[in-house]
């Protein structure tokens, strides 16, 4: 069997299915020229030279295959498309098996693994995943542990690789931005025709489990929401197309309201200053409208309950509100308490709350059964410090090489890959925010969304770099910034 795979795998790369690694369909950034003419078609016949790997692979068939299919799996997984439609058929249909295991194949055998732990930020979530696995054997419940290892080395921790290791140039980037954007367009329409009332807050309980909750409905949409700004910036679009994001971005934000979470609010408040203290001006100003407009809106049009439970942040009284606020500090002090008890192993994973449980009762309590509420204590608590600390540097490496793409993109006036790049930012801006109230960081969001910023960085360097050989474009509204040195000379 593997000899046969190794003659395919040399078939797929021989001359027969090779495309060209630069071609004519290569995408280029709108403020630059085109890559000289003879580098195209022919190859690398210019003295100027590209670093010569990964545009060797750029052409190979095999991987473009498991590039689709690892952005397939991305979107299922962003949509939860396998659980809407378990919902409405009542049937389970593995839909994820017909593109999970050919994507993952796909990374293994184009090099897609080598590819990804060229940098930091993989590394730092492969050794976050093997403490894991350390833990389990001091987890409380070893059994359950395991089974939580294993259902997220199948679902989750793949998007890693076949996000970071199968996305090469910046098109494809761009593909699979357009991909979560997708997905999150389907979980907006899934939420206008399954989302319920309950108690005054809206919910999709009935249609899945993954965003059934309404916090992390919330928590949900306000990642998936600045992959529609992306396509709505996206002068690569008819303008019919980029207009048509505004009325489902706007029910998404209704959405949120809607689900009155108070750890989404404060999401979108922080995003709200990460927008004026990072965009650009025209961006300012049109935060700024969006803003007011939904302070004028959301109080007259949001319904009551909603709209006093998430007054209580400022102040206001809703009972259901404080006790959840109670019960949210008493589970934060018992995930520290468990931190500092279990430093090393934690108490297992998925743990947390069986433990809390069981404690309460042998000390003749009543235990509150829940989960921490908080993902970084989560971590903590129950895979250990050395786990959060591979998390903590995992998240912020990724976070590090997006904004320094977006400082060079700015500076040097690639506006597609700073939009990009933004969006990235502004998405995990609110997304990280609004788990450190929910207990979300074992799932499929942080391992994809790294694995996106491990290929957002890479091919928007690589694309920079390779339209630095050519003299840039001066486009309206932006000059070529001056060199260090001749701005030494002149002052």
């Amino acid at each position: 069997m593997g000899a046969i795979i190794r003659r395919m795998g040399r078939l797929l790369n021989s001359k027969v299915f090779q495309q060209p690694a630069i071609g004519p369909g290569r995408m280029q950034p709108r403020n630059s020229r085109p890559v000289a003419t003879a580098l195209h078609g022919q190859g690398m016949s210019s003295a100027k030279t590209v670093p010569g790997p990964v545009e060797n692979i750029e052409g190979d068939s095999l991987r473009k295959l498991a590039f689709r299919a690892g952005v397939a799996m991305l979107f299922l997984r962003v949509a939860v498309l396998p659980e809407l439609l378990a919902a409405v058929l009542h049937i389970n249909t593995y839909i994820l098996y017909l593109v999970g295991p050919p994507a993952i194949v796909g990374v293994v055998l184009t090099g897609g693994l080598g590819r990804t732990f060229r940098h930091r930020a993989a590394w730092m979530w492969l050794c976050f995943f093997c403490w894991m696995i350390l833990s389990a054997p001091f987890s409380s419940w070893i059994g359950d542990s395991v089974n939580g290892i294993k259902g997220y080395a199948e679902f989750s921790f793949p998007l890693l690789f076949t996000v970071a290791g199968l996305t090469l140039t910046f098109r494809e980037v761009r593909t699979t931005f357009y991909a979560i954007g997708a997905g999150g367009l389907i979980v907006i329409s899934a939420a206008r025709l399954f989302a319920k009332n309950d108690n005054g807050r809206m919910e999709m309980g009935s249609a899945t489990g993954t965003i059934g909750n309404s916090n992390d409905l919330a928590s949900h949409l306000l990642m998936v929401l600045p992959f529609l700004l992306f396509i709505a910036m996206d002068r690569r679009r008819s303008a019919p197309i980029r207009y048509s994001m505004i009325l489902p971005a706007a029910y998404a934000l209704w959405v949120i309201f809607g689900t009155a979470s108070r750890g989404a609010l404060i999401g979108l408040g922080v995003s709200f200053l990460f927008v004026l203290f990072r965009a650009s001006a025209r961006q300012r100003v049109v935060a700024l409208v969006i803003a007011a407009i939904l302070a004028v809106s959301v109080p007259v049009f949001l319904g009551g309950n909603a709209l006093v439970r998430l007054g209580s942040l400022f102040g206001g009284k809703h009972e259901e509100a404080e006790e959840s606020e109670k019960a949210r500090s008493y589970l934060l002090r018992e995930s520290l308490m468990f931190t500092i008890q279990h430093p090393v192993f934690g108490i297992g994973l998925n743990q947390f709350a069986n433990y809390e449980g069981k404690l309460a009762i042998a000390a003749g309590k009543v235990g509150n059964w829940h989960e921490t509420h908080n993902s970084f204590t989560q971590v903590s608590s129950e895979c250990g410090v050395p786990a959060l600390l591979f998390f903590v540097l995992g998240i912020g490496s990724a976070l590090a090489s997006v904004n320094r793409t977006y400082r060079r993109a700015r500076r040097e006036g690639y506006t597609e890959i700073a939009d990009a790049s933004f969006c990235y930012l502004l998405s995990m801006t609110g997304f990280l925010v609004s788990i450190t109230f929910l207990s979300n960081a074992f799932r499929f969001y942080l391992p994809a969304m790294i694995g996106l910023a491990i290929a957002l960085s890479t091919a928007a360097e690589r694309e920079m770099s390779l339209n630095g050989l050519n003299e840039p474009v001066k486009t309206p509204g932006w000059t070529p910034p001056i060199p260090a040195r001749t701005r030494l000379a002149r002052t």
